[in-house]
């Protein structure tokens, strides 16, 4: 019975720890690339704050937060602020599917990273993972899993970096 119980205590808090080791340093950089084939880079988005956001289509909070990252870059956009998001689908075809039923057009980019290889540059191991980066390109600011109550919290910490 003891071991059950210090292995629940090990898998939260060691997930933790891992997330908590990147706030304060700076976001890796990495090159993707768009379902279309565009180059997306982290670098170019540097002197902006950037919300970073890990998703897949079979997320049913990333459905939820969605809407929430278009209000926030079409909100922001013009203060030196941008939203990049990074799909783990193994097809694009579920990429399509899942932005069909968004009822906005997307403003942002979306890195189409079939193999996971990013999460791993974030320590990333739940979605939705969303970063928050300063215009330094320094890592800010986590939030993983997505519910409405999260809201007013990202856009406090995007507000603050806004403001730096």
């Amino acid at each position: 019975m003891f071991k059950f119980f210090v292995n629940i205590i090990i898998s939260i808090i060691i997930p933790l720890s891992v997330f908590s080791q990147d706030i304060g340093k700076d976001a890796p950089d990495f090159t993707g690339y768009s379902a279309s084939g565009d180059t997306i880079k982290l670098s170019d988005y540097k002197g902006k704050v950037l919300v970073l956001d890990f998703w897949a289509s079979w997320c049913k909070p990333c459905k939820e937060e969605f809407p929430f990252l278009i209000e926030l870059y079409n909100q922001y956009s013009k203060k030196d602020f941008s939203v990049l998001t990074i799909n783990l689908d193994d097809e694009s075809s579920k990429i399509i599917k899942f932005l069909s039923h968004i009822s906005e057009e997307i403003p942002f980019k979306i890195v189409f990273d079939k193999e996971s290889k990013l999460p791993a540059l974030y320590n990333v191991d739940a979605m939705p993972s969303s970063f928050i980066i300063d215009k330094k390109g320094v890592i800010r600011y986590l939030n993983v899993g997505f519910k409405s109550d999260d809201k007013s919290k990202i856009t406090a910490e995007i507000e603050k970096y806004l403001n730096n």
